[in-house]
């Protein structure tokens, strides 16, 4: 990784910017920014082609870049690559070789250029500020939920989070918040005021009404100063309603915003792979894409609220994690857990080194390295399933069972 737009912008110069062929909506946070992105693309997309550009992939690194309702091809992203080896080339020599996420991203806002969209709905990698996305100029920023992550690189307080964060808001370009927290949201208050953006918070914007939960999504009522909506949405889950106030919020502060019934719909239509996402009824296994300690409070909260059988946990973790704040959430919902290895190669945490932490905790504990031996094991058992703790992890449950990875297929 490397914190600076420099190679990038010369990058996107290469390829003529194209950047500029479409108007955006620019989505960064801590929690809940793919979910937010998702709703607003399903919405835009009715009415105008509208790309999709999100990270990291479940099981395959097409599914982060959707240009009205299809994935890029394998074809598209090795003609693109082929084609541009000269120019990574140039830029090695010049100053340094792009990122894997630099190129992911112009291979993105080409993609969606070539495809003639009209729309993109951008979500930040990480942080905001210096992320390779911020060379867009979007119609709306949008900063969802703040939490510790990354604190390493982007600051060791909710303020500095916020900050970094903060960065994708533009000199006169108006700007969405779900955030409530008073000290992030100061701060994004007062990159507010510096950029001259007017600032709204979604909360104090919308009011939620009629709302009713379960594992198959929400039901709810939103009011706003334009319009009242009724809203379903198959995305299950507390965070959600806060991802789809700040996502309708969003919309409705566009320049030509879309009308109530394409809101309804596109909301209703939206999906978001391992969110709370139910991939087996029998026994009933939920997979949730949680992984830091945020992310893991809001899916207990929401779980407690949906299930009443106590599941068997199946989690593995990066090493970058807060491993114990994490296994501390988690445990509230359940007091067995088997520790297993996410599918990433580098960063993945050995499960053994979760051991003392998670025998301090649970009642229950379980080495499987082997994510598939793991998932097997904890269906054995005929009890509730939730297999959590990094994106890596779940996309192998996704594999396995065989569950669709386009959201909008």
């Amino acid at each position: 990784m490397k914190f600076d737009l420099e190679v990038v912008n010369s990058f996107s110069d290469m390829l003529g910017n194209p950047q500029n062929s479409f108007r955006s909506v620019h989505v960064a946070g801590t929690n809940g920014k793919g979910s937010t992105s998702a709703l607003i693309y399903s919405v835009l997309n009715l009415k105008k082609k509208t790309g999709l550009y999100t990270s990291p992939h479940l099981v395959k690194f097409n599914e982060r870049i959707i240009s009205g309702g299809e994935t890029i091809s394998d074809e598209r992203i090795e003609s693109f690559i082929l084609n541009q080896i000269p120019s990574i080339e140039r830029l090695k020599e010049n100053n340094r070789n792009p990122t894997f996420f630099e190129v992911t991203t112009l291979m993105a806002f080409d993609f969606f250029r070539e495809s003639h969209d009209k729309w993109a709905a951008i979500e930040v990698g990480l942080g905001g500020r210096l992320d390779a996305t911020n060379i867009i100029t979007p119609e709306m920023s949008v900063i969802t939920q703040i939490g510790y992550e990354h604190a390493s690189i982007l600051g060791g307080t909710l303020t500095a989070i916020a900050r970094e964060k903060a960065g994708i808001i533009k000199n006169g370009v108006p700007a969405v918040t779900g955030e409530t927290k008073p000290e992030p949201l100061n701060e994004i208050n007062r990159v507010a005021r510096l950029k001259k953006s007017k600032l709204i918070i979604s909360s104090r914007y919308c009011a939620v009404s009629g709302r009713v939960s379960s594992l198959e999504g929400n039901t709810l009522r939103v009011t706003t100063p334009v319009d009242t909506y009724e809203i379903s949405t198959s995305i299950p889950g507390k965070l959600q309603i806060a991802n789809v106030v700040t996502a309708i919020a969003a919309l409705e502060n566009l320049p030509d915003p879309p009308g109530r019934i394409d809101v309804e719909r596109g909301i209703r239509e939206a999906r978001w792979p391992g969110r709370i996402e139910v991939v087996r009824r029998d026994p009933v296994v939920i997979i949730d894409a949680a992984h830091n300690p945020s992310a893991a409070w809001s899916m207990v909260r929401s779980l407690k609220e949906l299930i009443s059988e106590e599941p068997i946990l199946v989690v593995g973790q990066l090493k970058d994690k807060d491993h114990f704040s994490f296994l501390t959430a988690v445990r509230q919902l359940s007091g067995s857990i088997i520790l297993t290895t996410p599918d990433e190669e580098t960063r993945a945490e050995n499960p053994e080194k979760l051991l003392p932490i998670a025998k301090e905790l649970f009642r229950e504990v379980r080495v499987i390295s082997d994510p598939r031996e793991a998932y097997a094991a904890a269906l054995s058992t005929s009890r509730p399933v939730l297999v959590t703790g990094s994106i890596y992890l779940i996309g192998i449950i996704k594999e396995a069972e065989k569950s669709s990875l386009n959201p909008f297929k």
